[in-house]
């Protein structure tokens, strides 16, 4: 997995986005999940905006139409993990900060969601 780990990270360091940080869960937590909204675009280009609340709880907007607007989140290892509405399973992500200030969050079985403030 850390070797897994790696190549992401030297992958994002060599795209278009410039050099990348992995952001680890502390960094999360103070950075991004302190309450203010979270802009994001998926990898096919819907957007919505999240709210990361103290006690693991997240809200929202936006998003397909009838798609859940509260959940859960929790730090681990190597980032965190969330569920919305009532999936059955959670899904957990990385975080790789870029120059810009830009996340690109991955979807440790998926595609990469872009944040923004």
């Amino acid at each position: 997995m850390r070797l897994a780990l790696a190549a992401l990270v030297l992958g994002a360091a060599t795209s278009p986005l410039g050099a990348a940080e992995l952001l680890g869960p502390k960094q999360l937590e103070t950075g991004w999940f302190d309450g203010r909204t979270v802009s994001t675009v998926g990898p096919g280009g819907g957007k919505s905006s999240f709210a990361f609340l103290p006690g693991g709880k997240l809200t929202r907007t936006g998003g397909r139409a009838g798609s859940a607007g509260e959940g859960t989140w929790r730090l681990d290892d190597l980032g965190f993990c969330m569920t919305l509405g009532d999936a059955k399973r959670e899904s957990c992500y990385l975080a790789v900060k870029a120059d810009d200030g830009t996340l690109k969050v991955m979807r440790r079985s998926g595609g990469a969601f872009v944040w923004t403030r």
